[in-house]
């Protein structure tokens, strides 16, 4: 894998391919999903309904046009 870097929390919103995170601490932050990440807006949602911790392993700035996820790992 590339370097990215990580966030990890659980997923409160998911709108066609973006998404926020809210991590540990209360922070929400949002990512657009890369267009060659293997992951799905069904996975997305999945995770979403099931309140799934996952791993977000993006590039750019959460919260603008270029943070962008690539991978995401549920915990």
């Amino acid at each position: 894998m590339a370097k990215y870097q990580r966030m990890s929390g659980r997923i409160i919103i998911v709108q066609e391919e973006r998404f926020r995170l809210l991590n540990d601490i209360g922070q929400g932050f949002l990512f657009s999903l890369s267009h060659s990440a293997r992951i799905t807006q069904q996975d997305l949602q999945r995770w979403h309904a099931a309140d799934t911790p996952v791993t977000v392993h993006y590039q750019g700035e959460p919260n603008l046009a270029s943070g962008i996820a690539h991978e995401i790992e549920p915990l």
